[in-house]
């Protein structure tokens, strides 16, 4: 699948081409400038630059060649941004020097002096600029392959301006934002809520207006005790632990956070009377092979069946994201500090593909699904095609200004416990549906959720935890098997009726 390019992340081929025509215009530009005065070029020197037009462009390609050999991470120069491309201009004048006043001495293809200091000056000008655009600070928005969603702030303000607004997990990256934009909608408080005592702190000073509380998701009652007192409107739910290989190794936090956290920031919710309730799944939801993804998948379920015994004053949601560019702990960041120490570059498999979205794109969905009034609505971004973390990686390390497997190597590692080649958006049990907002689509179950069972299954569990009476191996069965006998085509407790 063809992605669309960078605005200038050129291929090792394309790098050498461009170095190929920098030295063949520099020598020429470098002979008219020095006949600029006579007004004309003599026809003898017109002759002997052709020879001299492939000779520079095969200097150059190896001047440039050196530039990239020593900017490479593990060069002793990698670190002092000017001294490889002093050397390699030194070089080059050096070789120019030689070829001009050693070989080629006969008028016939003697260079005036110069043109043979000049031309290497510009040529080399010209591949360190080069080198130094494709280095540039990248932008995780580039990497996406279609074009960026903004936040709608019409539309939010409509449903959010003026409302009492609560974030759990706001110490996080997606939770951080959601904080930073929920404040351009002008609400009346927003309080941000996470166990991280420092990430909170310079949430706080980072973003004024924002208030802080240190509270465990999981600690249902600690939830409903604060959520009675703040009387929030607007929850948006961005606590989890989210990393497929932590949660795999530890399915009982997973399960404590993901499911029952999720479970006890709904019921406080609904039990202090909030308008509504966004709660943030996952692409691994659907069709799970983690138990990262089981346990969004029930956190998903159980936003349905609230919906079916909550008051209809309160609206509970989900949406599902893709991969978070930039978020803590992501691919991007990862593959970059990998280049940066000179490699090698860890993927799983040359065949795996996510969907990606920006950290602001994620939050801006969060808000736009918390504008729509339907209940028990699972929403999803229009992310466009896959990408291959291969491709990826390539594309970092030549906007690094470096080459992908010269440079930098890639090794593969296999897929980790619990991870997939590709991510899915919605299951085949499942359509979605176009909204009013282009690029955001409702997820559509074309199966019921009996939600009794459900939350009488997730408390079940919860206590034999307590009790100790659950091996780490028996969650992800557990939770299989919870989500198979409460969902199907003829489920016995079908959804209530919007309205």
């Amino acid at each position: 699948m063809r992605n669309r390019p960078l605005r200038f992340s050129p291929a090792p081929w394309q790098l050498a081409a461009l170095d190929a025509v920098a030295g063949a215009a520099a020598v020429t530009l470098a002979t008219l400038l020095r006949f600029a005065d006579e007004g004309t070029v003599p026809p003898t020197y017109a002759e002997r630059l052709l020879p001299w037009v492939a000779i520079a462009g095969v200097v150059q390609v190896l001047t440039g060649e050196l530039m990239t050999r020593l900017r490479r991470p593990q060069s002793s120069f990698a670190h002092r941004p000017v001294a490889p491309f002093l050397i390699a201009t030194l070089a080059c004048l050096v070789v120019v020097t030689v070829l001009n006043d050693v070989m080629f001495r006969e008028p016939l293809w003697h260079l005036p002096h110069f043109v043979a200091i000049v031309w290497p000056l510009l040529a080399s000008a010209a591949s360190a600029a080069l080198r130094l655009a494709a280095a540039r600070s990248i932008e995780v928005e580039e990497l996406l392959t279609r074009p960026v969603v903004r936040l709608d702030v019409e539309t939010c303000s409509a449903a959010l301006g003026g409302k009492r607004i609560l974030i759990t997990g706001a110490a996080g990256s997606i939770g951080a934002e959601l904080a930073r934009q929920v404040l351009a909608v002008e609400p009346a408080d927003v309080l941000a809520v996470d166990t991280n005592e420092t990430g909170l702190y310079e949430l706080q000073g980072d973003t004024p207006g924002v208030r802080t509380c240190i509270a465990d998701v999981a600690d249902a009652r600690r939830m409903r005790e604060l959520f009675l007192r703040e009387r929030p409107q607007v929850i948006f739910h961005a606590a989890a632990y989210k990393h497929v290989p932590l949660v795999e190794a530890n399915p009982d936090q997973g399960f404590a956070i993901n499911v029952l956290g999720t479970l006890a920031v709904c019921e406080a919710a609904v039990a202090a009377g909030a308008e509504r309730v966004v709660v943030i799944s996952t692409d691994k939801a659907v069709n799970p092979s983690s138990f990262m993804g089981l346990t969004k998948r029930v956190a998903e379920l159980m936003v349905v069946a609230l919906s079916q015994s909550a008051p209809s004053g309160t609206i509970l949601s989900a949406v599902r994201f893709g991969n978070v560019l930039g978020s803590r702990g992501s691919v991007v960041p990862t593959l970059l500090r990998q280049i940066e120490a000179g490699g090698p570059i860890t993927i799983t498999h040359p065949e795996a593909q996510r969907y990606f979205m920006t950290v602001a794109e994620a939050a801006s969905l969060v808000l736009l699904s918390a504008a729509d009034g339907s209940p028990g609505g699972l929403f999803v971004l229009d992310m466009g095609d896959e990408v291959r973390i291969e491709e990826l990686a390539q594309r970092l390390v030549r906007l690094k200004g470096l080459r992908p497997g010269r440079d930098v190597r890639v090794q593969y590692t296999g897929l980790r416990p619990g991870e997939k080649l590709r991510e899915e958006l919605h299951a085949a049990d499942e359509r979605l549906a176009a909204t009013d907002r282009g690029s955001v689509w409702r997820v559509v179950p074309e199966y019921f959720v009996d939600g009794r069972a459900l939350l009488e299954g997730v408390r079940e569990l919860d206590a034999r935890r307590q009790a100790t009476r659950v091996d780490v191996p028996e969650y992800p069965g557990l939770l299989r098997d919870l989500i198979a006998r409460v969902t199907g085509k003829h489920a016995r407790v079908q959804p209530k009726a919007p309205g």
